[in-house]
């Protein structure tokens, strides 16, 4: 009875955990799963009958940890290597470059694939590649062979694999997460000191390859990114490019008008942006038009992206009976248009630099993007933010250097402070018990600049820390995450 009790449990703790599948057939044999939020690479190997491994091996993954969500692999339960080569397409390729890359044409890629038209071709989409072709190792030439009825990418990419030092992060941890040794990255990166490495250093992966990236870039583009590859609803997006001379970049994404900030000369254009909760999942295409500073001409430049949902849950609040009039759309209208009009204006200096640090010394209680319904309403509202507990008089701490632009106290959000990091980016701290800086202070990571309280719309003392990117409230902790300088 004992074992057929742990037997039970077992059954019922892998039904608990099993993911929540969203697929997609790629080809007969081949089907891509996309990641959810709280999935991790063994929960989808089990779900799939797969092993951690073979599962790592047929997508390229090399640190296990490492999943986000959106991200999409492949699945073949019945075998570790898909019949074919797997491509997944990378910012600046089009259906040409990748053809002549792998010696086929156009019109079998999108046969294979079933893609519709040339034209829905995204960021981040996994392409089969038919078994007959061969792909290339090497640079190619002009010289394309002429079964291809294709023109020849601007450029291969071959490169070392760089592995981009994380917050915390030692020479161990990374050696463990690719599978080599500390030595092996001393030697590969000339570090003398295994001890002295630092946030943000590229470190070379001796033993591995980054994938192969058929550029197809109009000129004077040179270099094109965009991070992540997969958009997720409620989080932000970097892209990146670099041009071979002095640019003017504009440009739309989901019917949203585009900043774009310019480093060295304007030839090093960023832009970030948040993408609104509640975006339909799907492929949204992006527009640039450049313009030339120093001849005047215009040239356009479109890719697809891809955004996927970012499952957020749901949650029910009970307020304070004194509070419920802070529920009237009118009042929760106002503040938000004062809200909009500071936190949508873009600084051109950058004060941001890695990842954000966390805004107090306490527990998260309430992440973000969660639907909410308030004393038994439809679940027609979301959290903006994510919630810290934390005693009132516990200290609020500056998540990023910036310049304070807002300190005031509102109705819904009660004593609140926002501060400006540059390039469209910055947080909010709602619902403190004290205020520590003035308008027009400059402040520096880790800098206390209050308490934490229950002012405003509130169950009790908590911290509400709020991130805007390009005029969208985002994820903030996609910020602790991920490095966007």
């Amino acid at each position: 009875m004992k074992h057929l009790r742990l037997i039970c449990g077992a059954l019922l703790f892998a039904l608990s955990f099993s993911p929540a599948l969203s697929a997609q057939q790629v080809s007969p044999d081949v089907t891509i799963h996309v990641v959810q939020r709280g999935e991790n690479l063994f929960r989808i190997a089990m779900h799939y009958g797969m092993t951690v491994e073979d599962l790592s091996q047929l997508n390229g993954i090399v640190n296990p940890t490492s999943l986000q969500v959106g991200q999409r692999l492949l699945i073949r339960p019945d075998s570790a290597t898909p019949e074919g080569q797997i491509h997944i397409v990378q910012p600046g390729e089009t259906l040409n470059s990748i053809a002549v890359m792998f010696y086929t044409t156009v019109d079998e890629l999108v046969s294979y694939n079933e893609i519709p038209d040339s034209g829905s071709l995204y960021v981040g989409q996994v392409l089969v590649i038919v078994p007959e072709t061969v792909p290339r190792s090497v640079q190619i030439d002009a010289a394309a062979p002429a079964e291809t009825d294709v023109e020849s990418p601007q450029a291969i990419s071959e490169s070392p694999l760089i592995h981009v030092v994380a917050r915390g992060e030692t020479l161990f941890r990374i050696a463990q997460s690719y599978g080599t040794t500390v030595n092996a990255l001393l030697q590969a990166n000339s570090i003398s000191d295994p001890s002295v490495i630092y946030t943000g250093q590229q470190i070379v992966i001796p033993g591995y390859e980054a994938p192969q990236v058929a550029l197809d870039l109009p000129e004077p583009i040179v270099s094109f990114e965009v991070t992540p590859q997969t958009l997720v609803e409620g989080q932000a997006v970097r892209i990146r490019l670099v041009t071979s001379r002095p640019v003017t970049i504009s440009g739309t994404f989901i019917d949203r008008t585009l900043v774009v900030d310019d480093e060295e000369n304007h030839t090093r254009h960023t832009i970030l942006q948040g993408i609104p909760i509640f975006t339909e999942a799907g492929i949204y295409p992006l527009n640039l038009l450049l313009n030339d500073t120093e001849t005047g001409t215009q040239t356009t430049f479109s890719t697809n992206l891809q955004v996927v949902s970012g499952n957020y849950g749901r949650e029910s609040i009970s307020l304070l009976a004194d509070r419920s009039n802070l529920l009237d759309p009118a009042v929760e209208d106002t503040e938000l248009g004062m809200l909009q009009a500071v936190m949508t204006i873009n600084s051109d200096t950058r004060y941001f630099d890695g990842l954000m640090s966390l805004p107090a010394a306490a527990t998260v209680i309430s992440p973000f993007g969660t639907r909410r319904s308030y004393n038994g309403s439809e679940y027609s509202r979301f959290h903006a933010g994510t919630d810290f507990a934390g005693a009132a008089g516990t200290p609020v701490l500056a998540t990023a250097s910036g310049q304070v632009v807002l300190v005031d106290t509102l109705n819904v959000r009660g004593m609140a402070t926002v501060i400006d990091h540059g390039w469209g980016v910055f947080t909010g701290y709602w619902h403190q018990s004290q205020q520590y800086v003035h308008l027009g202070d400059f402040v520096t990571t880790g800098q206390v600049i209050g308490t934490i309280g229950a002012t405003g719309r509130v169950t009790g003392a908590h911290l509400h820390w709020e991130l805007w990117v390009g005029g969208v409230p985002v994820d903030p902790m996609q910020w602790v995450r991920q490095s966007f300088s």
